[in-house]
């Protein structure tokens, strides 16, 4: 009993830091995504547009709108988008850990 305990005691813990850690990285991401519509692509260091055309991976729906916006027909939502000068990838800001 006290092994299970002491498991639970050093857990508890952790669970809660990885918690705290995964909301805080999403809630800034948010931020960043509402307040701007370009990211800096880590490769060239360009601007990659966050609005345009966009075609989902899943189901090939093409739609006119926000890059990581969830799509109307499959409910998916990229991790990733291109960058369009260098072929970077640019990582969804709200996709931490």
């Amino acid at each position: 009993m006290a092994i299970k305990v002491g498991f639970w005691l050093i857990r508890v813990p952790l669970l809660v830091a990885r918690f705290l850690a995964r909301a805080i990285g999403r809630s800034v991401g948010a931020w960043v995504l509402a307040t701007t519509d370009a990211v800096a692509c880590p490769g060239c260091n360009g601007a990659v547009s966050l609005v345009g055309r966009w075609q989902c991976s899943w189901c090939n729906y093409v739609f006119d709108g926000f890059a990581f916006a969830r799509c109307e027909i499959c409910g998916a939502v990229p991790p990733f988008i291109d960058c369009q000068v260098c072929g970077a990838s640019v990582m969804n800001p709200t996709f931490f850990g």
